[in-house]
């Protein structure tokens, strides 16, 4: 009896030890006095192993390595945040409080920094860990307790305090995460035994979360802070500041930035606060979170699809951060077009490591006049691609040299062409613009069709538009780009056929054009004898492209790849012609008529046909095909014709490549970039400037839980 007291005190001591050390970062005694304390605790469990159970300090590490991770369905549905991104927005989500606590004076906020980490629900019972989960889709996670049992600051017990009853079943919902200086180290470590380097703690701290071996978890720098309830029995507690001071009283780490504030006036203040304060915090963070704090009008406000209405994360802009250009080379697309890419020293920008940026075209090459050597502000927002702001002059390096564009395309040395894009306007008799094209077809086409008499066209101005090789049929990664294209998900959608069998492909001669994919069945043999590829595989690469001659009409315009001809207007254009034939023989009124359909775009169809090339490889290529018969679609199932949609940001519950379908199938169209034309942003998680333009032009941003009300209420009312 006297051994089983002695242990439950020891074990105490090393809780209320840990407690200090790992969660308040105040050590109450040596590393030394600790070891003796540790190894006297073990020495007990060796002369008494019926005493070992789960709670103890030696237990964190030892379980064998698991097979794969159990599922587990969350008891509460661990919800996701909508975002957002200026104060104004702030103010709506405000308001929207408001109308629903109508009569409601004493109701407040609390704020903390958000955490950029891996999220996990802990489950206590009678104060004991018993479980900890990933939050997985929200619904579903991963059961990773053996890895949550290494995390030094997570208690395996909660530590007794004479004020507060434990509750018998306790969830705590809170984030996983790795300090900026601990990651660095866990780098270098990893570079000195060649191992895999992380690109952000984010990454590193969720894939340690789902080793199956929990010793080498143990053995990377994990932290926990908790930031929420999940289920409680016993409740006593009626708001977020009291919770999260009973969770420090218990032994659990909290965020000691938290604070809880009287309106959305402070809520600001607080954003400021923490946002100059931010590279002082030794953690990532990507924002900060706003809850109404009484619990009982969380439960009044209530929640939207799969996010509180009483909860708002307010993301930072996007980040920014300065590096070395390392070397500036041109690559080839398919359509022939060069793009000069800066090759950089690697950095990490808005929590990603980048080391490449697009110069888009010559004229940026040309205003940005980027160097080798030079030192670079790189932003980046979201998953947008990194982009160069600026060169920093002053610390140019002496005698660098501008950068030369090439005459002889680097893939195939044949000359290349510099395209130019002219304006064109229409002038009346006394020389007053009328109206003003971006190409020449459009205001021919005016022209033509005009009752105005007395006007005449004039070529405004003439700029480099971008450089191309001159090649039409024999550039290799034009041939590579397009098949690449012709091959893709939203196109044939043929499995089997990655960018280097493309390559080995066309190096041999089985390809000279996508189409000839539908004849590789004739090199079979020859396809056997290559490196790497056996019956199996071939017999499945041949299944696949046999399955994808049976295809809808939309995907096989959008598969020839015709400029700025994407998904959205494939099939605005299948359902407006519905035979391929017509496509090629129509005339650009017939395009132009197309709702979603601008001058540029119908020209750049124009143009294509009108090459004969092209139109003799269209025709081939349909004979190797099994088009669709379209179905008729209803005009009153599409409530979105003549909506435009830009997304931006990261999404968290739903792909982009869904939305866009969604939105496509219900007659709307979605762009890459913003412009008076958009009518809705849907934004995710760090947008960065797109939002900002948004915001100035007044177009309306939908996050994605608005989205989703907006789909829903547009399909009731159409």
């Amino acid at each position: 009896m006297e051994i089983n007291k002695n242990y439950e005190k020891i074990k105490e001591e090393i809780r209320n030890h840990d407690h200090s050390y790992y969660v308040l970062d105040d050590p109450s005694i040596s590393d030394h006095e600790y070891d003796k304390l540790f190894k006297k605790l073990l020495q007990i469990e060796k002369d008494n192993p019926n005493l070992i159970d789960s709670s103890s300090p030696t237990q964190r590490v030892g379980i064998k390595p698991e097979s794969s991770f159990k599922t587990y369905k969350h008891k509460k549905q661990m919800l996701s945040l909508s975002n957002v991104f200026s104060s104004k927005e702030l103010e709506e989500f405000s308001i929207r409080i408001k109308k629903r606590l109508i009569g409601v004076e004493d109701y407040t906020f609390f704020c903390e920094p958000k955490m950029d980490g891996a999220a996990v629900s802990l489950i206590y019972k009678d104060g004991v860990l018993v479980k900890g989960v990933t939050r997985g889709d929200g619904e579903t996670g991963e059961d990773v307790t053996s890895n949550i049992r290494t995390i030094r600051s997570i208690p395996q017990q909660l530590l007794k305090n004479k004020f507060i009853k434990i509750p018998e079943y306790l969830e705590i919902r809170g984030e996983v995460f790795i300090n900026k200086d601990d990651f660095i180290k866990l780098n270098n470590q990893a570079k000195k035994v060649n191992e895999k380097i992380f690109a952000n703690p984010r990454n590193a701290a969720s894939g340690s979360l789902r080793q199956l071996d929990p010793f080498v978890t143990s053995k990377r720098p994990l932290s926990f802070i908790a930031h929420g309830l999940g289920e409680i029995s016993d409740a006593q507690i009626d708001n977020l500041a009291n919770f999260f001071d009973t969770l420090s009283k218990l032994g659990l780490p909290i965020n000691k930035l938290n604070k809880e504030v009287k309106n959305i006036d402070e809520c600001i203040s607080y954003y400021n606060f923490i946002l100059d304060s931010r590279d002082k915090i030794p953690f990532d963070i990507d924002g900060v979170v706003y809850k109404v704090n009484q619990f009982k009008y969380q439960d009044k406000v209530g929640l939207i699809s799969r996010s509180p209405r009483w909860a708002i994360a307010h993301k930072f802009p996007a980040e920014e951060a300065t590096t070395i250009i390392e070397d500036i080379n041109f690559q080839v697309g398919r359509t022939g077009i060069l793009t000069p890419v800066a090759r950089l020293k690697p950095v990490s920008v808005g929590g990603v490591t980048v080391s490449n940026s697009t110069l888009h075209n010559i004229d940026e090459l040309s205003r940005i006049d980027p160097r080798i050597g030079d030192t670079v502000v790189i932003r980046r927002a979201g998953d947008v691609i990194p982009q160069i702001i600026k060169v920093i002059s002053q610390k140019r390096p002496k005698n660098t040299e501008k950068i030369i564009i090439p005459t002889k395309c680097p893939s195939c040395d044949s000359n290349i062409v510099q395209e130019n894009q002219s304006d064109w306007e229409i002038l009346d008799s006394s020389n007053k613009r009328i109206k003003i094209f971006s190409s020449k077809i459009e205001a021919d086409n005016y022209l033509n069709n005009s009752e105005i008499k007395s006007i005449r066209l004039s070529e405004v101005k003439s700029r480099a538009a971008f450089i191309k090789c001159s090649s039409q049929n024999t550039c290799p990664e034009m041939l590579k780009g397009s098949i690449i294209h012709f091959v893709s998900r939203k196109a044939f959608d043929i499995e089997g056929l990655g960018q280097e069998i493309i390559k080995t492909f066309i190096n041999k001669g089985f390809i000279s054009t996508p189409a000839e994919i539908f004849l590789l069945e004739k090199h079979k043999s020859e396809l056997e004898d290559l490196e790497g590829f056996g019956k199996k595989s071939i017999s499945n690469l041949i299944d696949s492209i046999e399955k994808s001659r049976d295809i809808d009409l939309n995907r096989v315009i959008y598969a020839l790849g015709i400029s700025d001809v994407g998904e959205a207007t494939s099939r605005s254009i299948a359902n407006e012609f519905r035979d391929i034939n017509k496509i090629i023989n129509a005339s650009y009124m017939e395009f132009i008529d197309i709702d979603d359909l601008g001058p540029k775009v119908s020209t750049n169809i124009i143009n294509y046909f009108n090459n004969d090339s092209n139109k003799e490889y269209v025709n081939k290529l349909i004979t190797f095909l099994r088009i669709k018969k379209m179905k008729n679609v209803s005009k009153a199932n599409m409530p979105f014709l003549g909506t435009q949609f830009v997304i931006t940001g990261k999404l968290l519950n739903v792909s982009r490549d869904e939305i866009k379908e969604k939105l496509i199938n219900l007659g709307g169209k979605v762009n890459s970039s913003i412009s008076k034309k958009t009518n809705y942003l849907i934004v995710g998680e760090n947008p960065g400037s797109k939002l900002n333009k948004a915001i100035d032009l007044g177009i309306k941003v939908l996050t994605e839980d608005d989205y989703e009300d907006f789909i829903n209420d547009s399909k009731k009312n159409s």
